[in-house]
């Protein structure tokens, strides 16, 4: 096992081995035939006509592979498997057709499908399987799951008469909700081919489509003057590229049944070419950055970077009939003005094989462009020659733009000065390659992330995320403090050393790994030209930066060691200075000390002066007359307590005499029982006594005569 390009083992696994016999059924062209989700990897099995899984998170303790059978298979051949986020639902499309597959529960302790069942029976539906059938000449060209489905259960499907088609996926029955048009509809064909229409050839159908971030829906003027618009409504505009370069924006409810469609463009971009940018565009890509980063990329291997921003430069001054472009809603055309423009960043050229001589041929075929599962700022483009890697650093500086408080805001702005950065990852094709080997999946797993790569020959990679460009120079600078609010030449004076050295080490040119296919046997003179091309490309290249890295270094530690001799040179004399100080500090508090001290003593004389000066003067003074008043105040009131705590002391005399006189009447009117009054009481309660008993007895001897 090759533990740098098969990080999981999947080379030898049993499933892969399946995959290697069925690629004679498969068409040598670059596809994806895997999806990744939730650590569950799925594979297309075209000999029989069924979905492989492998559950990644527990592959080394459990090898053993799932297979999900589609109770109705594809009759046409799948070239994209597309799973949704929720994985509840698999898309299976070709050229000739769209299926849905319905996945079944998990459960169990390694997650397993139907607890980890071998074979599982899935409900498989075709999606208009009659329309593509009676229209032959009619080929899908892309699906993607609409993002914005309460559900996860509407797919678009893009097709090549010019239409987007949305479905309800859902287990009732898949349902054709809507049919968005784009343009006309090819009709007529340039040769005897039922398969060129008329506008295919010239490039003029839509050829893919991605979707921008959410926006809030813009009601119509009716809806707005009746009070009926939605405020918390949004919508998904789609961007939709043509095979010339045309892009269109197309916006339309997906709830709301009633809602028109509208189709607006082609957008413009911005700066203009004579060329329009090329007329052989293959692939779409937008990135959910703020603002929305549009990737176009052509057959040639170009990849063109835009930012989708309003058009400012409409003139509102002009008629509205100058400047609009087509919706069909339902069989009625009507205009809309663009809104938006293609704000051309760069161009990136692409590296399409590796190149042993200077007489090669310009190598052409579709580029797939795929979302990176862990950022946004890289893509993965997929090809007949091979995979790249892509890094944006703008996304970075527009972040820190959006980010920064309006009072940094100028010290923010994109400086846009640093190019994108395209590593090779995967060649699959030379210069003098005879058999195409394509990839025909990529997909990413989650613990630990793995980008996942199905090579042409059947070759399974598992290969750790690059990393070549984890953090740009620009997101340091603006991550440190020190260096905000300075000028470009102090920014790079006050750059970090490490910094300094990752720039350096920055290589323009990658060496991808190698993986050409089983039918191509390189002479020995091929291999030879590859091993000088490496080698040169190492002499040139790495190892160039690496002499450059060493004398940078050596330099820096020169620098530092004289700073380091001056430095100890100065901090001897701050020493000697630093005693000398200390001598002359300990003088001065002795000094200060004296005169502290007869300032105290000056003090106590002078106070003792002017008290006896108060003191022999004839008059009061001010103090001594208040005082003096406040004096006789306390006086008088003194008097007056004295008059009322003696009529207090006299009123409590009167009161103590009046307690005694009261407690001698009552003493005196106390009642005395003597002898025979006592006797007399005694003598009358006991003959009530007796009578008391005679009449109980009375009364129970009535009782017990009533028999009561």
């Amino acid at each position: 096992m090759e533990f740098g390009t098969d990080y999981l083992g999947l080379a030898d696994h049993k499933l892969f081995e399946i995959v290697r016999e069925s690629l004679s059924l498969v068409k040598i062209k670059t596809q994806n035939i895997i999806d990744c989700k939730n650590d569950i990897l799925f594979v297309w099995n075209a000999l029989d006509q069924n979905i492989l899984t492998l559950n990644l998170k527990n592959v080394k303790e459990n090898p053993n592979h799932q297979t999900l059978l589609p109770t109705d298979p594809p009759c046409f051949s799948v070239e994209t498997l597309l799973v949704n986020e929720t994985a509840s639902q698999v898309a299976l499309a070709g050229p000739q057709g769209v299926a849905v597959l319905s996945l079944p529960k998990r459960w169990g302790k390694a997650g397993a499908f139907h607890g980890g069942k071998e074979v599982i029976s899935c409900r498989c539906r075709g999606l208009d399987d009659r329309y593509f059938a009676c229209h032959p000449y009619i080929e899908v060209r892309r699906v993607r799951w609409h993002p914005g489905s309460p559900t996860d259960s509407h797919l678009v499907v893009l097709s090549s008469e010019n239409t987007l088609r949305l479905y309800e996926t859902a287990d009732s029955g898949p349902e054709l909700l809507k049919v968005w048009g784009l343009g006309p509809a090819p009709q007529g064909s340039l040769s005897t081919a039922p398969r060129l229409p008329f506008l295919v050839g010239l490039g003029d159908t839509a050829i893919d489509f991605d979707f921008t971030p959410p926006v809030p829906v813009q009601a119509d003027k009716k809806e707005s003057s009746t009070g009926q618009e939605n405020t918390n409504a949004i919508e998904w505009p789609i961007l939709v590229l043509h095979g010339n370069g045309d892009i269109v924006k197309v916006t339309a409810s997906l709830i709301n049944e009633r809602s028109a469609c509208r189709v607006v463009g082609p957008l413009s971009m911005y700066p203009s070419t004579d060329d329009n940018y090329g007329t052989d565009m293959c692939s779409l890509l937008v990135l959910p950055t703020l603002p929305p980063i549009v990737v176009i990329a052509s057959s040639a291997g170009t990849l063109f970077h835009c930012l989708l921003l309003n058009d400012t430069d409409q003139d509102d001054s002009q008629p509205e009939e100058n400047n609009r472009s087509w919706s069909r809603c339902g069989s009625t055309y009507s205009l809309h003005t663009p809104d938006v423009a293609l704000f051309v960043l760069e161009c990136v050229e692409l590296e399409l094989g590796i190149t042993l001589d200077d007489d090669s041929d310009t190598v052409t075929c579709p580029i797939h462009l795929r979302r990176h599962a862990v950022t946004n700022k890289r893509y993965l483009c997929s090809h007949d020659a091979g995979i790249h890697s892509v890094s944006l650093p703008v996304v970075s500086q527009l972040s820190n733009f959006i980010e920064a408080d309006e009072a940094s805001m100028d010290l923010h702005l994109p400086t846009l000065n640093q190019p994108s950065t395209v590593e090779y990852l995967v060649c699959t094709r030379t210069s003098a390659s005879e058999v195409l080997s394509p990839i025909l999946g990529v997909a990413f797993s989650q613990t630990p992330t793995l980008l996942l790569i199905l090579l042409g020959t059947g070759e399974m990679l598992s290969m750790a995320v690059p990393s070549m460009v984890l953090e740009s120079t620009t997101d340091l600078e603006n991550e440190s403090a020190a260096t905000e609010g300075l000028s470009p030449l102090k920014r790079l004076l006050k750059e970090p050393f490490d910094v300094r050295i990752k720039n350096m080490l920055k290589h323009e040119l990658t060496q991808p790994i190698l993986k050409l296919g089983g039918g191509n046997n390189p002479s020995a003179q091929e291999c030879m030209e590859l091993v000088m091309r490496t080698t040169q490309l190492f002499r040139e290249d790495y190892f160039q930066r690496h002499e450059r890295v060493r004398e940078e270094i050596e330099r820096r530690v020169r620098t530092l060691q004289s700073l380091k001799k001056h430095q100890l040179q100065e901090l001897s004399a701050l020493e000697s200075e630093k005693a000398s100080l200390q001598q002359a500090a300990e003088t001065l508090a002795e000094k200060y000390e004296d005169a502290k001290d007869k300032q105290e003593e000056l003090n106590k004389r002078a106070a003792h002066v002017l008290r006896m000066t108060i003191q022999k003067q004839p008059v009061m003074s001010v103090a001594e007359k208040k005082l003096s008043k406040e004096l006789a105040g306390v006086e008088e009131k003194l008097k007056e307590f004295r008059k009322g705590l003696e009529q207090i002391r006299n009123k409590q005399a009167y009161h103590r005499e009046q307690t005694h006189q009261w407690h001698a009447q009552a003493r005196k009117r106390d009642v005395y029982l003597n002898q025979n009054r006592a006797s007399t009481i005694r003598s009358s309660l006991s003959k009530m006594t007796e009578e008391i008993a005679d009449l109980v007895q009375v009364v129970h001897t009535l009782k017990q005569e009533l028999a009561m």
